[in-house]
């Protein structure tokens, strides 16, 4: 039995649950110094995502093919892109993405799909961590989602992510990985109330891992059905991947 089944059937599947996922990360935002919880995370992603535009490019082509020779030559975002899309291929290789697709905004999410990546990777820096952050719409059969990774190790005095479950985590699980990891699964089902319109519908799932070196690994996906993109064994295998690392 793979890592990935191994997750699937100790994780199952989330029962739905009603959150304000807007008004929790606007909560978390005035506690984020003191902690970093489950919907800071969720916020502080989607609120990298407004505005960004993946597009085809430099950033946008396929991976390039791994060589011994090149890996010294290879800019950082280069290698953590090359690293995430290589993890994602391994545990969803019918993944494909969406030209030209706002991150949050799910009327630009309908485009043509291509096989070439539209990932793109670069730095962050929050309150509490810094690292790099990876961002695309994809697709699967008929889901179609925001997709993040992002690693980086907190600041001095700050948290890293949750440590346990809490309310309005639905079907969360807290689990060792094959490292020593502490891993970290849930889904929210919840609305976000974009000033324009009413309340939408959403589901985000998380994987959270947090290794023994302290980096954190996040995996997020966010869609506007009542369906996932991947299953949380999926997210939990290529968050635990050891090539999505800071150095």
């Amino acid at each position: 039995m793979t890592y990935r089944q191994i997750f699937d059937e100790a994780i199952g599947d989330a029962p739905p649950t009603a959150v304000d996922v807007d008004g929790l990360v606007a909560r978390e935002g005035r506690r984020r110094r003191r902690r970093v919880g489950a919907y800071a995370s969720a916020t502080a992603v989607l609120a990298l995502g407004v505005g960004v535009v993946v597009q085809p490019g430099a950033s946008g082509g396929p991976a390039p093919a791994y060589s011994a020779a090149s890996a010294t030559a290879r800019t950082h975002p280069e290698r953590l892109r090359t690293a995430m899309l290589t993890a994602l291929d391994r545990e969803a290789p019918d993944l494909r993405w969406v030209r030209g697709a706002a991150a949050t905004d799910p009327e630009t999410w309908g485009g043509p799909l291509t096989d070439a990546p539209q990932w793109s990777v670069r730095p962050l820096r929050w309150e509490s961590m810094t690292g790099w952050f990876g961002v695309g719409v994809a697709a699967r059969g008929e889901v179609r989602s925001y997709l993040t990774i992002d690693v980086g190790r907190p600041f001095p005095g700050q948290a890293s992510g949750p440590d346990e479950c809490e309310d309005g985590m639905v079907n969360c699980r807290l689990f060792t990985g094959p490292d020593g990891e502490r891993v970290v699964t849930f889904d929210v089902r919840g609305f976000r109330a974009p000033p324009t319109s009413g309340r939408e519908p959403i589901n985000v799932r998380f994987v959270i891992v947090k290794r023994t070196d302290g980096t954190r690994v996040s995996v997020q996906t966010n869609s506007f059905t009542d369906r996932h993109l991947l299953t949380a064994g999926e997210m939990a295998a290529v968050a635990l991947d050891r090539k999505i690392r800071l150095g």
